[in-house]
């Protein structure tokens, strides 16, 4: 395997033994358990379904064999909570017209999409982490407004900032959110300040049309679920399924939790955690530190080979250009 840099390196890594890659132990595992067509399998994207798929073709041998149902854990939460997830210019559409609405001063569409995808990220994180939204918003709103200069800041945090603020500006570096204020920090709180009407008027509009932005999606779910059997809730998507088996994933957001923890509890579940190699459980890797809780809590559906994975030899060698990289590789 090897990766090309912009800096003019090559970083070769190479395995020095038989290498057992972690979907193919899990499609292995699974197809010699039986009955895998009864199973749904969930991954974290769609290219993981894609090598789990290779590998269970390999693990059949040219053998006829029925396909299990397999979605991401995006499309599952879609499904289950009948919502319609909109795709990235519908939302900022939608979202616009709702901030035009709070805002009479509204800046130009084209000069509203940057901050309009910030604004659809900052409401995804709180939906998939079950945040208050209100308490949020005017916290973040009250912590602004204590803020009245920036002298404890470095030279390049005050960088930072300014590089940030520019984001609302013009090519004139007139500020394009002016809602009727005398200085950039009145006017910018006050964009925070709307941010919680925002939300609701966002969500609300969504709503009344059936569709959603993927946190929307994920809190509608893990809030019936916290209300309703998981049984009951997906009962349509476990039709004809012994269950679901998760595999891959790694950082939790609080509604993923709330899914598995539910299934688990009512043994629907099974999981599936890439955790075994040497190098993945070395505390100095931060991903361990997730990976740590989620064994813990949800545990192994099965033992993985940890000599499987193996531990590669990093090579690395400096190449004078990029067109010097293509020929080496």
């Amino acid at each position: 395997m090897c990766h090309a840099l912009a800096t003019g390196f090559l970083i070769f890594a190479e395995r020095h033994m038989q290498m057992t890659p972690f979907l193919k132990q899990v499609a292995d595992h699974y197809y010699k358990t039986g009955n895998i067509e009864e199973r749904c399998f969930i991954f974290p994207n769609r290219r993981s379904m894609v090598f789990f798929r290779k590998y269970l073709a390999e693990a059949v041998s040219g053998r006829p064999l029925l396909l299990p149902p397999m979605m991401t854990i995006n499309d599952l939460f879609g499904k289950a909570s009948g919502l319609h997830v909109a795709d990235r210019v519908r939302l900022l559409l939608e979202l616009y017209g709702c901030y035009q609405v709070l805002n009479p001063h509204a800046e130009a569409l084209d000069e509203f999409i940057f901050w309009g995808d910030v604004i659809l990220g900052d409401f995804n994180d709180v939906d998939k982490y079950l945040v208050d939204a209100a308490q949020l918003f005017t916290n973040v709103a009250d912590f602004k407004a204590l803020q009245d200069t920036f002298e404890y800041l470095t030279d390049t945090q005050r960088e930072a900032i300014k590089a940030f603020l520019s984001h609302f500006n013009d090519q004139s570096g007139k500020l394009t959110v002016d809602i009727g204020a005398d200085d950039v920090k009145s006017r910018f709180l006050q964009i925070w300040n709307i941010l919680y009407p925002l939300y609701v008027a966002f969500n609300e509009s969504l709503k009344a049309k059936g569709t959603a932005y993927e946190g929307m999606a994920y809190r509608s779910l893990a809030d019936r679920l916290k209300k309703a059997p998981a049984e009951e809730v997906l009962s349509e998507l476990a039709e004809g399924t012994s269950g679901f088996v998760f595999v891959g994933l790694n950082a939790l957001n609080e509604c993923e939790k709330v899914l598995l923890r539910k299934l688990r509890d009512v043994r629907l579940a099974e999981f599936c955690w890439d955790w075994s190699g040497e190098m993945i459980r070395d505390a100095r890797n931060r991903s361990s530190y997730f990976m740590a809780d989620n064994v813990m809590e949800f545990p192994q559906a099965a033992q993985w080979d940890i000599e499987g994975l193996g531990i590669p030899e990093i090579n690395v060698v400096s190449v004078a250009s990029s067109v010097g990289q293509a020929k080496r590789l």
